[in-house]
């Protein structure tokens, strides 16, 4: 039975990482997309004009959302686990 709350206490302590490097990432990509260079230039010329406040997609590069996407994965796949493990005891 010690060794099934210490599987608890490891999952639980890596849902704690996991959310908080999660939260990481989110903040670190609100920071990129609201505070990018190409988000804030003003618009001088009509061309710029188009790209003034792009969406976030377009100031964030795609290996940033697809870590994002894989942190998320990696905390359900754990909660899942620590949920599987909570039922069977």
């Amino acid at each position: 039975m010690d060794d099934i709350e210490k599987q608890k206490r490891d999952l639980s302590e890596k849902i704690l990482a996991k959310r908080q490097q999660l939260e990481f990432e989110k903040t670190n990509i609100e920071f990129a997309s609201e505070f990018s260079a190409d988000n804030t230039e003003n618009p001088d010329v009509s061309e710029e004009f188009k790209n003034f406040n792009d969406p976030a997609k377009n100031v964030i590069e795609a290996s940033e959302l697809k870590e994002l996407s894989k942190t998320e994965q990696e905390l359900i796949y754990l909660i899942d686990k620590l949920n599987k493990l909570s039922k069977q005891f």
